[in-house]
């Protein structure tokens, strides 16, 4: 990613005219950004300020998989472009510094050719690691549907599941880790270890996969 300060700034017209103050982040470019690389947009509203967006890049999509309603990745995606409340937001408004309500919003720009799904499965604090054992559903096939897309004119973008790795063990700081791949031929193979091993397809599709490699079609 390139350095901050090469960051550029410039004011543009969404849809019904609306403007917004935009900074751009990139990638310095490279094989790895070409092929799993792609673009978000995060947009704040703050209430009596002109909104303020950011395009940067992403090599990976991180989904926060712990809310109740969260059992598929679908509503893992769905979760990640949802609006969000920003507590103790300050901005300048009628001439003075306050909190001010404020969301935050995040779609897609630029899908990537790659498309890793990173399951939040693992989390730190003062009370140590803990590992979330939520069962989350996925196929096949990926969509991504208009409603993550920044351009709502854009087509839905489809994907083809290629890998997973999946974490075994009860904590984050123990246990191994196994991947399943789709081999050229379409058969899937298990490695583990040391082991690699043919697969039936519906043990791919289990419930506690760590990261998921989707392919665009």
């Amino acid at each position: 990613m390139n350095d901050e300060d090469d960051d550029d700034y410039w004011e543009t017209v969404g849809p019904k005219n609306r403007t917004a103050i935009t900074r751009t982040q990139s990638f310095i470019p490279s094989q790895l950004s070409a092929t799993f690389g792609g673009q978000l947009r995060s947009v704040v509203k703050a209430r009596g300020n002109k909104a303020s967006a950011t395009i940067q890049p992403y090599l990976l999509l991180h989904l926060n998989i712990s809310p109740e309603h969260v059992w598929t990745i679908e509503d893992a995606l769905h979760l990640f472009s949802a609006p969000e409340t920003l507590e103790g937001y300050r901005a300048s408004a009628a001439g003075k510094a306050e909190v001010v309500s404020a969301s935050k919003s995040v779609k897609i720009l630029e899908p990537s050719d790659m498309m890793i799904l990173h399951l939040m499965r693992f989390s730190y604090g003062c009370q140590g690691s803990t590992k979330l054992h939520k069962p989350v559903h996925f196929s096949f096939e990926l969509v991504l549907g208009r409603e993550l897309l920044v351009s709502p004119s854009t087509e839905i973008r489809r994907y083809e599941l290629v890998a997973t790795i999946t974490h075994h063990g009860r904590d984050p700081s123990k246990g191994h880790y196994t991947a399943d791949t789709r081999h050229s031929s379409g058969k899937w193979l298990r490695c583990d270890d040391a082991s690699v091993a043919a697969i039936p397809r519906s043990k791919v599709l289990h419930d506690q996969a760590y990261i998921l490699f989707y392919k665009r079609l």
